[in-house]
């Protein structure tokens, strides 16, 4: 009887000690903390206008790549028009925060940031956040990409409920190309040629600013300046085949285009 205890306690002694030599891994939470890095889509493009010392402003668009690359271009409003373009890699600091843009001047006006939901805010010479009045302009906000509309020349075929029907001697129909680079419109109201600015939001929400044209008179003006006046309305668009209609908040059309060919 003694023995038989001691050959099961021998037994029990042996199942304890295998268990015991291979215990299951502890999750360590510090490993995969909850911040930008890991909880936020941060890939993709932002654009802004920083401040600027001696310029009106600095036109930034920055690309951030999930390969921890990146792609900044930077514009010189009233200065230089010209684009500066740079591409390198980005590093994460320890808290999985904020970026440095490497291969950048040091110096630059641009190269670290702290990531935010849609945002990169622009950070001191420090690595910290900018206060004061002017801190909302040391901003780049996400910017949403649509091919199904962007980089097509759409011609207008129908506004405010009517068909476009061309004048006499009417050369130029009435069109627009949006543009992917800096988000911007172009187009031609059928006398002048116009262009702007555009932004695209989730949900096919579309918004045109800064339109501007030239000023040249025509015996057609009335559809150009009611496009450009539809274009400041502008809050959504539809798709459906080769048509786009730009629309008011209530989904009603405002001016609807046939895309003619991709740019």
């Amino acid at each position: 009887m003694k023995k038989q205890f001691l050959f099961i306690t021998l037994i029990l002694f042996t199942i304890i000690s295998a268990c015991n030599s291979n215990p299951k891994p502890e999750q360590n939470l510090d490993a995969m903390p909850d911040n930008s890095l890991t909880s936020l889509d941060w890939p993709g493009i932002y654009r802004g206008v920083l401040p600027c010392a001696d310029c009106e402003g600095v036109e930034t668009e920055i690309k951030i790549n999930a390969d921890l690359t990146y792609v900044i271009s930077s514009t010189y409003l009233g200065k230089n028009e010209e684009a500066f373009k740079k591409a390198g890699s980005f590093k994460w600091d320890e808290a999985g925060a904020k970026i440095t843009l490497e291969n950048v001047d040091p110096n630059a006006s641009a190269n670290q940031f702290l990531v935010g939901e849609n945002m990169l805010f622009k950070l001191d010479a420090d690595g910290n956040r900018i206060e004061g009045d002017l801190k909302e302009m040391y901003q780049l906000k996400k910017v949403y990409l649509d091919s199904t509309i962007a980089e097509k020349y759409w011609k207008l075929i129908e506004l405010n409920g009517k068909k476009i029907i061309l004048g006499k001697n009417q050369n130029t129909a009435p069109h627009l190309t949006l543009k992917n680079e800096n988000s911007r419109v172009f187009g031609n109201g059928g006398c002048n040629t116009f262009q702007g600015a555009y932004e695209l939001e989730e949900g096919n929400k579309i918004k045109f600013s800064k339109i501007g044209s030239t000023k040249m008179f025509c015996d057609y003006m009335g559809t150009e300046q009611a496009l450009l006046q539809v274009l400041e309305k502008v809050e959504n668009y539809s798709v459906e085949n080769d048509t786009v209609s730009l629309n008011n908040p209530t989904m009603v059309s405002l001016a609807k285009f046939q895309m003619i060919y991709a740019k």
